[in-house]
């Protein structure tokens, strides 16, 4: 019965999505796991979001509504778990859908393995296409518990470019005291990082709080992937420079040398992407370019400790060396020839996905 069993907290960001949000919170709804407590942030809709989502909410009483201006889903996400009452949380973006037992299958785990955080399964849906067990690569082992000090000494690096298991935020069950408890130390929502990098940074620095973690193959996540973020210009993409500087403090912190030679690798991938984007999406010319890695590697702490680590290491990769040297010519260069090789297959990605979201 409902009574007896831990109540669970979802919690649903909401920024327009009319077109699917209905079979969002049908999904959630209609779980076979009855004693929810289903939170949707209204993150300033300016659609038809916030109709489907009162008259859900006038048939089911176990719908709270948040209602706030929009300030993105990593924020939403903060306002939920701030409201949530629940035993257990775990977020639902509200263009994806559940299982219908995908609660139930996730409370089973937490509760007879008595652990901090279960790791889901997810299966991507494009359309009429689905994917299973998205995600779902890594070394961290299935069906089994894993505790501190191993758990934090091993798979911390997971953050750093190791891959041992998945880190999106969504198709997981977190213990809600462990949560407060990393909000009450940490700032766990950062608003420097609310639209790219937000589920990297949460994981991130919840991750030390957490003692005991299990992971599971079987799905409890649709995750529908309606397009690419490569397909448009996204202002909000230097967030992730910021984010190398944070990522490079928790190193310094916890002495985990092995993390810095991925990490330097990352923040160089980002740096030039950003560069190749500027230019594909005509933002700027060769010598906005110029000045946007100029003024970039100039301010960042993690552009300076990489000339220092590489002064002592063997430079392989051609662009850690433009990045290390300085080389912006070279590095304008690697950017044209990047978004002139990316630029077609990012149209035939983009008229795919949109074809098959429209017939599915």
């Amino acid at each position: 019965m409902a009574d007896n069993q831990p109540l669970v907290s979802i919690i649903i960001p909401l920024y327009n999505q009319e077109r699917y949000f209905e079979k969002c919170i049908r999904s959630v709804c209609n779980q076979t796991y009855k004693n929810l407590e289903i939170i949707v942030v209204n993150d300033g809709s300016t659609d038809k979001s916030p109709e489907i989502l009162s008259r859900w909410a006038s048939k089911d009483q176990r719908i709270k509504v948040v209602n706030k201006k929009n300030e993105g889903a990593s924020k939403a996400r903060r306002d939920g778990i701030l409201a949530a009452t629940g035993e257990f949380v775990t977020p639902v973006d509200s263009d994806d859908y559940l299982p219908i037992d995908s609660i139930e299958i996730l409370v089973g785990h937490m509760t007879s393995n008595n652990v901090d955080i279960v790791l889901g399964s997810r299966t991507q849906v494009l359309g009429f296409i689905k994917r299973s067990n998205y995600g779902n690569g890594g070394t961290f082992p299935f069906h089994q518990v894993v505790t501190k000090p191993e758990l934090f000494e091993k798979y911390y690096l997971n953050f750093f470019g190791k891959n041992y298991f998945s880190i999106m935020i969504h198709a997981n069950l977190y213990r809600k005291s462990v949560v407060d408890k990393a909000l009450r130390h940490t700032n766990l929502f950062c608003d420097e990082i609310c639209f790219v990098g937000d589920d990297l940074y949460f994981f991130m620095m919840l991750f030390p709080y957490i003692d005991s973690m299990y992971r599971t193959d079987e799905t409890v996540y649709y995750y529908r992937c309606g397009g690419a973020s490569s397909d448009h210009f996204s202002p909000t993409y230097p967030a992730l420079f910021y984010l190398s500087d944070e990522r490079l403090k928790l190193l310094d912190h916890y002495g985990l040398d092995e993390g810095y030679e991925p990490l330097f690798g990352e923040y160089t991938t980002v740096v030039l992407y950003h560069a190749q984007q500027l230019l594909e999406f005509k933002q700027t010319d060769k010598d906005g370019v110029f000045a946007f890695l100029k003024d970039e590697l100039g301010k960042r702490a993690i552009a300076s400790r990489m000339v220092e680590y590489y002064k002592q290491h063997d430079i392989v990769d051609p662009r850690l060396q433009m990045m290390v040297n300085r080389d912006y010519e070279a590095m304008y260069r690697f950017a044209v020839a990047s978004f002139t090789n990316v630029t077609f297959k990012h149209r035939v990605k983009k008229i795919m996905l949109n074809l098959m979201d429209k017939f599915a």
